[in-house]
């Protein structure tokens, strides 16, 4: 594979990046603004868990998947329907059909951004340069769609979604660059994961923490998103002239000194926004690292990872919440999960370590996100019996990646569910009947 065929797909994967996250804020906030709906808090949520938080799953099939231009053709069909129903949606202000949209629109991200990050990956070789060139794009398309939402540039981002596409067909697809495999045992690669997973949680939390302190519409707000996209691009060049290890090291300090010192002057939250998103590069190319061969999967778990930091900062702030508690609280139910769900494993004499290992990563993704959903936007007994069907079908799925098995993943995913779900309710009973006699 010649140099020239990575940086162009690189140049692609980076412009396209750019058009959809664009496209979709451009979409969704025509939609809240047309349809006049009064559930909008409850569209965009939907959009950013199916955008996010499916990239597990997507990653998975971007892995398995030996056609990836089928990805991205599917990726775009999406979209583009996501863009039909939206237009629909205005006529009709229907709420069913905003959340239409926002399905169609966050699978299509969601399709699209494992497509892109598995493809930069394998045909540079996990270049840290070209990984922060393609991410960093996003950051300010979501803003330029936001603030200048318009039909006629949805319309046009959604031409040029497709001659971008069009253009991606044309681009011989290069064999994978060669990489030295190196074959680690499960505990190292999961907990490796299960790190860079936290660090990217608490990346989020932190980058919203900095941009909270700058937010503003207008051209502040499209400063934020290029900041943001700067940090995401310069911090692989960096990573790749100083090292990873002291590129990573003097990103956590300038972090923590910015974070210190950002009540004293604005310019250390605009660079603590900078640096924050340098570490982007870095976090990712160690997860392709680690996870050789699935990098769909390094992606999209790093991308699910986001959610809780965001969701934390954005729900805890709103609420008049103390962040640090809500952390402390997060684990308080998430660890106990994890260790029953590994009882039941262990129960059904499931001894692969990837397996048991994979167990504890599936249960951060879901675990924290939906406590989070049911106590800040909705506690309802529906709300609770439709997320916990959510978690079972996507633990299920999660499951049969790796055991190749589609019945015993399912057995999996329910006992473990249903035992740990009535285990918690069971403590919670047993909590309300002690507080009753006393």
């Amino acid at each position: 594979m010649s140099i020239k065929s990575g940086y162009q797909l690189t140049t692609l994967a980076s412009s396209l990046h750019f058009v959809v996250d664009g496209l979709c804020a451009c979409c969704l906030f025509l939609v809240a603004d047309g349809a006049n709906i009064i559930d909008v808090a409850g569209v965009i949520m939907v959009y950013n868990v199916l955008a996010f938080l499916t990239q597990p799953l997507t990653g998975m099939l971007a892995d398995r998947h030996p056609h990836h231009q089928m990805l991205l053709q599917g990726a775009v069909v999406l979209l583009s329907l996501g863009v039909m129903s939206g237009s629909l949606c205005c006529l009709s202000s229907s709420l069913a059909f905003s959340y239409l949209v926002a399905v169609l629109l966050g699978l299509g991200n969601s399709l699209f951004h494992v497509w892109g990050g598995k493809r930069v990956a394998t045909v540079t070789g996990n270049d840290i340069r070209a990984l922060g060139i393609f991410v960093a794009p996003g950051a300010l398309g979501l803003v330029v769609g936001m603030l200048f939402r318009s039909w006629w540039l949805l319309y046009v981002l959604l031409g040029v979604l497709a001659l971008l596409t069009v253009w991606a067909s044309f681009i011989s697809p290069a064999p994978p660059m060669a990489r030295e495999s190196v074959v680690r045992p499960a505990p190292v690669v999961w907990l490796s994961i299960i790190v860079l997973m936290a660090i990217v949680s608490v990346r989020s939390l932190l980058g919203e923490t900095f941009s909270a302190d700058l937010t503003a519409w207008g051209v502040t707000a499209l400063v934020v998103g290029a900041v943001a996209m700067l940090g995401k691009m310069v911090g692989g060049f960096v990573a790749r002239a100083a090292g990873i290890g002291w590129a990573l090291a003097l990103m956590v300090t300038g972090v923590a000194l910015c974070l210190f010192f950002r009540h004293a002057a604005i310019a250390m939250s605009w660079a603590g926004l900078l640096v924050v998103n340098m570490t982007m590069a870095v976090t990712l190319w160690l997860a392709n690292h680690v996870l050789q061969e699935r990098e769909g999967l390094a992606f999209g778990l790093l991308a699910a990872s986001l959610m809780p930091g965001y969701l934390l900062a954005q729900l805890s702030t709103s609420q008049g919440g103390d962040a640090g508690m809500e952390i402390a609280w997060l684990l308080m139910t998430l660890v106990p999960t994890i260790i029953i769900e590994l009882i039941v494993l262990w129960a059904l004499r499931e001894k692969r370590g990837e397996v048991l290992w994979s167990a504890v990563v599936v249960n951060m993704l879901t675990n924290v996100p939906l406590n989070l959903f049911v106590t800040y936007i909705s506690d309802s007994l529906l709300t609770i019996v439709v997320g916990e069907l959510l978690v079972l079908v996507v633990e299920a799925l999660w499951y049969a990646y790796f055991v190749r098995n589609w019945r015993q993943a399912f057995i999996y995913s329910l006992l473990c569910n249903g035992i740990s779900f009535f285990t918690g309710l069971l403590v919670q009973l047993l909590i309300a009947l002690v507080h009753s006699n006393t």
